[in-house]
């Protein structure tokens, strides 16, 4: 008895468009230069991990006072 491997195939409402994918390349592009910068600053890896969490925050409307 032999077994066949199943592949998960995407829906097609969820395939992510040419478009789409050179949106996402260049938001990609943006974090890398927002990341250099709080380097810059002397940001640890993990305080850069902070501060995107923050500016998500913001980005999804909650609380984004900077003190």
């Amino acid at each position: 008895m032999t077994s066949k491997k199943r592949t998960r195939r995407s829906e097609p409402g969820k395939r992510s468009s040419s478009g789409h994918i050179a949106e996402l390349n260049e938001v990609r592009a943006e974090l890398r230069v927002a990341i250099t910068k709080l380097k810059a600053l002397g940001c640890e890896d993990s305080m850069i991990l902070v501060e995107f969490w923050h500016a998500l925050d913001c980005v999804n409307g909650e609380d984004c006072a900077d003190g």
